[in-house]
């Protein structure tokens, strides 16, 4: 999609932050309440901060400042406290925050499905997905062995290699399925020296029937058939030039074609979002700022038809 995050610099912070509240707060209502937070002091209502807020201010410190809370909200504080008067405390913030992981993915979901209900594909493509993963660093490689984000006994699987990028790291690996629009469907995160079919059937936990694009990276028949096996899927990765049988003239070019509408959607997470680089300093801190990203990455779709229509076509 063109112009998905242009609205970031073209509409007023103001509008952004409003018509995100809407969204968010609309979902919320309509979230299943046992996943709701059990709140200790609040037994008879909404705390003063909702979520809701909550939620949204996580939101656009993604957009506008790469996830830096802080300055997001010094930020709020300062020009626009008027919108969220009763704006917690920086600590109180970000505990809140990891607290509503759940709530947030939940709401992803919800939006996705929103917009996959109103803005129909043609009938072979609804099954279609496009699968790939990319790398998170925690920390620098060299002092992964020292990082106190990820217990002891864990530590070793979280050493991982970029192929595509000549790179060692340290962290976690997120493996997405995305829509022919580039919206993200389901995701997971694992260590970081995983190899990318070694997930690929939680990633498409509770899901049947698809048809799967990948790269070469997900070659082996192992792997096609735990798909089948699990869920009816069908895997349809490039082939490597040493394969014995290779695809049809044009198909291979077709599936690589579309395989890159995934690398755009990382493209996007990783430029405006600092998807690689979050910054957490625990494990539930990377957890809570991937969750949000992504949610971030989702709304965007509905932020850019609603404040940018022009450029969303």
């Amino acid at each position: 999609m063109r112009g998905l995050t242009d609205y970031i610099t073209q509409a007023a912070w103001s509008d952004i932050l409003t018509v995100q509240y809407i969204l968010i707060d609309d979902c919320y209502q309509q979230l299943d309440v046992s996943i709701l937070p059990k709140r200790k002091f609040t037994p008879f209502g909404e705390p003063d901060f909702s979520d809701s807020e909550v939620i949204t201010i996580a939101l656009f410190g993604e957009m506008v400042f790469s996830g830096a809370e802080d300055k997001t909200l010094h930020f709020i504080r300062q020009y626009h406290l008027d919108m969220f008067p009763n704006l917690l405390d920086n600590s109180r913030f970000n505990r809140r925050r990891h607290q509503l992981v759940e709530i947030m993915e939940a709401i992803r979901e919800q939006l996705r499905d929103r917009w996959q209900a109103t803005h129909p594909v043609a009938a072979e493509e609804k099954d279609l997905r496009i699968v790939d993963s990319a790398p998170i660093s925690i920390c620098t490689y060299t002092r992964g062995g020292r990082c106190q984000s990820i217990p002891l006994e864990w530590r070793d699987e979280w050493f991982g290699v970029c192929t595509s990028k000549k790179t060692k790291f340290f962290g976690a690996r997120c493996h997405i399925t995305t829509t022919l629009d580039q919206m993200v469907d389901t995701w997971l995160l694992a260590p970081g020296s995983y190899d990318d079919r070694k997930p690929m059937v939680a990633l498409l936990e509770n899901r049947t029937g698809l048809s799967i694009i990948g790269d070469k990276g997900y070659v082996g028949e192992d792997v096609a058939n735990r798909l089948w096996e699990a869920g009816e899927h069908l895997l349809l990765s490039l082939k490597k030039g040493n394969q014995k049988e290779q695809w049809p003239d044009g198909i291979q070019r077709i599936l690589g074609y579309l395989r890159h509408r995934v690398e755009t959607t990382f493209s996007v997470l990783g430029t405006v979002f600092n998807f690689e680089r979050p910054k957490s300093r625990s494990l539930s801190g990377l957890i809570a700022r991937t969750t949000t990203k992504i949610l971030a990455h989702t709304i965007s779709f509905f932020l850019a038809e609603a404040l940018t229509p022009e450029l969303s076509n």
